[in-house]
């Protein structure tokens, strides 16, 4: 039985690494529309250049035992390493007893680990979903002409993006209006590189600033700084900043913004000679799918048609995308087996 997964993101990698180890007859494929994985734990390379301009670091609770194994096994495949350098301004949920990690080769490397033996497809953006009722197959097509045709289809994407693909039938309404009810926080970056910077006691840092929230020499935070890697500056906009001007501004405007606000806070800063603007349309999670349902079945009968992910859930931490992943994995297989 084929599966596609849509999204490699977090999520999508914990989903189809319990499906891979539980069901190993399932033929799975991923579909990712970016050109590498991770989703918001995404990783930028520019030349000889990185930044992780998403998620910038995993946090553990020590009395998290749920996600635990996870951690392990990222530290046992050398994925994170404990994070070494100064946090500055840290926010006070982090005085408890927590640890950070980061990923010397990005953050995104996290979710490659979990993706490692699965049929991996970027630059595959959904752009059409028909369900056949006779045949009980679903034709999956993109945008740039390339279809396929599988069993089931689980979409990991933030559930707003569902309203951009054609479906066959449509969604109804009611799961329409639902959708249209989420609210992600959205966040501008900004990848800065530069030949030379002063030296800072911090190597991360949260700023009290309407429009610049975190800062992060990337380079040092990953450890990478007796690489070819110049010194290379992580800045996200605060979220309040992004959500007034994210259908005013374009990623560039708000760069030369953000670029100048930083200016005003660290005045000793040079001139950066590479600027890498982005935008998070779908940052983290405020207000979820009405209920938080953890998954909705978009199809009424087979084939299996189900979106999931931290659109129907409470938070976008890294170990509440492994609980979605695995309960995700649980559903997709009962609802299979019916």
């Amino acid at each position: 039985m084929s599966v596609l997964v849509v999204g490699a993101g977090f999520t999508a990698s914990v989903l189809v690494k319990t499906l891979r180890a539980s069901s190993p007859e399932l033929t799975l494929t991923v579909w990712e529309k970016s050109r590498g994985a991770g989703g918001r734990q995404a990783t930028k390379r520019l030349g000889n250049y990185s930044c992780d301009i998403g998620a910038q670091y995993l946090t553990h609770w020590n009395t998290d035992t749920f996600f635990e194994p996870y951690v392990n096994e990222l530290k046992k495949n050398n994925v994170i390493v404990p994070f070494e350098g100064k946090m500055e301004n840290a926010p006070a949920k982090y005085s408890g007893d927590c640890t950070h990690y980061v990923a010397p080769k990005g953050m995104s490397s996290l979710s490659k680990l979990f993706l490692t033996g699965t049929n991996t497809h970027f630059s595959h953006k959904v752009q059409s979903v028909k369900v056949d009722e006779v045949t009980k197959k679903i034709t999956v097509g993109t945008d740039k002409g390339r279809s396929a045709v599988f069993d089931a289809v689980v979409f990991t994407i933030p559930a707003p993006q569902l309203l951009d693909i054609t479906m066959d039938p449509p969604l109804t309404q009611q799961v329409v209006d639902n959708i249209n009810k989420i609210v992600f926080t959205p966040r501008f970056s900004l990848m800065l590189v530069y030949d030379d910077v002063p030296t800072y006691d911090w190597v991360m840092k949260y700023q009290n600033d309407d429009v610049v929230r975190f800062l992060s020499w990337d380079h040092q935070k990953r450890m990478n700084g007796s690489t070819t890697q110049k010194p290379t500056l992580l800045v996200h906009s605060s979220a309040p900043y992004a959500a007034a001007n994210k259908d005013k501004l374009t990623k560039e405007e708000a760069g030369v913004e953000i670029l100048a606000k930083l200016k005003e806070l660290h005045p000793e800063l040079p001139a950066p000679v590479e600027i890498v603007p982005h935008f998070w349309r779908y940052g983290q999670i405020y207000r979820p799918y009405p209920e938080t349902p953890d998954f909705i079945v978009l199809n009424a009968s087979e084939p299996l048609l189900i979106a999931a992910g931290d659109s129907f859930m409470h938070q976008s931490t890294l170990p509440e995308c492994a609980r979605a992943g695995e309960l995700l994995a649980k559903v997709t297989l009962n609802l299979l087996k019916k």
